[in-house]
Formats: structure tokens, C-alpha cells, sequence
């Protein structure tokens, strides 16, 4: 029923799920199991990723808050499985995206107030805290949760590790084809040294 409903109003199964009351976090902590479709997360879009990111399964994502006052721990794992450039070649590859991942909710402080705490004496970004304001007493899991999905994303994948990669002076795909390009040697300076016997001044 869910997953129905998730297809047919996914506008709708945000407000529900990625929002959270902070009452509804209950002692011993909470857990919830989400699954998104890619294009939920509109950053993605105002990132350009969507052009060189394909998923190809849903998003999958499996939480636990846990409320200490009013500060809220989640831990996390998002799984997923995605289509990209291969690093070496460009042609496209399939990859499963795993990722574990952690974070703390925070009542959001206005600037004045902070301003007023005479005792900080060393400011530190939230995001270097892996911090995340909240305001209202209602949680927003979207924005941290696409926060997570592109620290997920490889920055370099390979589509295996026998790629050959292309040719670096005609560009063709040394997987499929070979080309007729003169190897360039490599020009190492040092490799003279190689045979060069320094004597130990030990004795």
C-alpha cells in the first residue's frame, strides 16, 4: 500500500516521511525504513548530477533517531544501485551504492544569541560538526538525507579493473579497438640513478 501510494503521490509520502515531529520520537529511539525515488531529491537536479547519474533502483534508506534532550542522533544506511561514466573509458557502468552515514539534529540558535554568549570563544560550521538546524520542534530529513546520497556517489568509478581507458592521443576506446598511435616513452630523468651504488657510510 505504501509503495502504491509512493507512486502515485510521492509529494505526498515526503510530508509524511520526511518530516518529523520531535515528540514522535519515542524513548529507546525511533526507526524508519524509507525508500525514494531519485527525482524526490531536486537538488540532484540543481547540481547538474542528474545528467551524469542514473539510478537504477530506488533509494533505500534505514534509520534510527535517537533523542538525547533536544538534540537528535540519527544513524543511517542508504543502499542504491546507479549508472555512470567509467572514469577511464566514459562508457557507462552499473554500480551498487552502499554508504553508512551519521548525523546530529540541533534546535536552530538565531545569530544574535549566539552573539550574546560571551564564553564562545572558537566558531565551527555546522557542517564540520555534522550538524543540522531544526526549527519548530519538525525534523527535515530531506535536505541531510541528499547531503548523504552525493557524498555516497563514487568520484572516480571504474567499470573494471582491467579497463585499458582511451587512447590519449586519437581518444579511441583501447577496450574495443586499437589504435595505430605511437607510444610515447616515458621520459624519466631519474632512471639513471637506477645503477648508481652509494656506499654506506657505516662501517
Amino acid at each position: 500500500m505504501v509503495e502504491a501510494l509512493f507512486i502515485l503521490f510521492p509529494f505526498a509520502l515526503e510530508l509524511r516521511f520526511m518530516r518529523l515531529e520531535l515528540d514522535d520520537i519515542i524513548e529507546g529511539g525511533l526507526k524508519q525504513e524509507l525508500t525514494c525515488a531519485a527525482s524526490e531529491f531536486t537538488g540532484l537536479i540543481e547540481m547538474g548530477l542528474e545528467a551524469e547519474v542514473g539510478f537504477v533502483a530506488p533509494i533505500q534508506f534505514q534509520l534510527r533517531l535517537q533523542r538525547l534532550g533536544q538534540l537528535v542522533e540519527v544513524d543511517g544506511q542508504l543502499s542504491s544501485r546507479v549508472t555512470l561514466a567509467c572514469g577511464r573509458c566514459l562508457q557507462a557502468c552499473e554500480e551498487d551504492l552502499s554508504a553508512s552515514f551519521a548525523f546530529t539534529f540541533t534546535p536552530y540558535v538565531a545569530e544574535e544569541q549566539v552573539a550574546e554568549d560571551e564564553d564562545v570563544e572558537v566558531e565551527l560550521d555546522t557542517d564540520e560538526l555534522g550538524l543540522v538546524y531544526y526549527q519548530d520542534e519538525c525534523l527535515d530529513l530531506m535536505q541531510p538525507l541528499q547531503d548523504q546520497l552525493v557524498m555516497a556517489l563514487p568520484i572516480s568509478p571504474i567499470c573494471s579493473d582491467q579497463c585499458k581507458g582511451l587512447c590519449p592521443e586519437c581518444g579511441c576506446n583501447l577496450n574495443i579497438d586499437k589504435c595505430q598511435c605511437e607510444k610515447k616513452v616515458f621520459n624519466n630523468r631519474f632512471s639513471a640513478l637506477a645503477g648508481l651504488e652509494i656506499e654506506s657510510s657505516e662501517k
